[in-house]
């Protein structure tokens, strides 16, 4: 007697519905199996907006807090020139390598600099540990045009920049809008009219 499960000679299915009327069922499969997928999974999760300084953005302006070097790991040895910097977006500070022999003199403390990634999505680079954003920019003028001598940092342009950004503002605005910020503002006011 023949079994009714005797499959000799014929080919297994492909364990997925095929047909009209079958296109929910795969779409919804389909949906939940991306997930499995590494790059899918970090791209879709907002993870990256968490972990990024930069928010997921491509460059971040900042205020350069203070030059720092960093030990190049094995078997080099050697000090890589680099900048602390405060992110004006969100006060993070972060490390930001220097490219270029001789650019970390064309940068002051309290300048405004703009940085970018270093190049390996959101990793490090090379022999410099730690390190994942690079500057691009001091002052609103190109580190490189600076580092071939196309353009000249002006003195006190740092100053200049900041000082378009603020506007004055009343006593009384101050008291209407009054936060923890500008609470000093005011404590400072009244001491002077004293």
């Amino acid at each position: 007697t023949q079994s009714t499960w005797d499959f000799s000679g014929q080919e297994m299915g492909a364990h997925k519905p095929r047909g009209i009327l079958c296109a929910r069922k795969l779409h919804n499969k389909r949906r939940l199996n991306r997930w499995a997928d590494k790059n899918y999974r970090k791209a879709h999760t907002g993870r990256e907006f968490r972990w990024d300084p930069m928010g997921g953005a491509s460059h971040a302006s900042g205020i350069c807090v203070g030059k720092v070097g960093f030990e190049s790991k094995q078997p080099n040895s050697a000090l890589r020139k680099g900048l602390r910097v405060l992110l004006k977006k969100n006060n993070k500070k972060v490390a930001v390598f220097v490219p270029k022999d001789g650019c970390l003199n064309f940068i002051d403390e309290n300048d405004s600099v703009l940085i970018s990634g270093l190049g390996r999505k959101g990793r490090t680079v090379g022999d410099i540990p730690g390190i994942r954003f690079k500057c691009v920019n001091v002052a609103g003028i190109s580190l490189k045009a600076l580092y071939l001598g196309k353009k000249q940092k002006k003195k006190g342009q740092h100053l200049t920049l900041f000082m378009d950004c603020i506007n004055p503002v009343s006593y009384t605005h101050l008291r209407a809008h009054e936060t923890s910020l500008h609470l000093v503002c005011r404590l400072l006011l009244e001491k002077k009219k004293k």
